[in-house]
């Protein structure tokens, strides 16, 4: 997982998954809440950057990641990402 922080104050998180091939996935990508300075955006941008930069050190090619929080979206978006239009659904089964 990667984590920034600021001082004392853990402001974002994510985790990135590897597979065998040459792609990732980026998930759970989260901000504390209790952070409200005007920098948490700007630490989630840098959060998604550092790690594209290590999975492409990684020869990483093909990264994704699933989401639906606007800001996130907006976020991913500014930086290059393609947004599918239509929304998926998350498929779970408890076994």
């Amino acid at each position: 997982g990667f984590m920034v922080l600021k001082e004392e104050n853990k402001i974002a998180a994510c985790y990135v998954y590897l597979t065998n091939s040459k792609a990732a996935l980026i998930e759970w990508v989260v901000s504390n809440p209790s952070y409200k300075e005007k920098d948490r955006k700007e630490a989630l941008t840098t959060l998604i950057m550092v790690v594209e930069k290590i999975l492409k050190q990684q020869d990483v090619k093909h990264v994704m990641t699933i989401g639906k929080h606007p800001s996130l979206l907006k976020i991913h978006k500014e930086l290059g990402w393609v947004i599918d239009p239509t929304p998926s659904y998350e498929i779970i089964k408890n076994l």
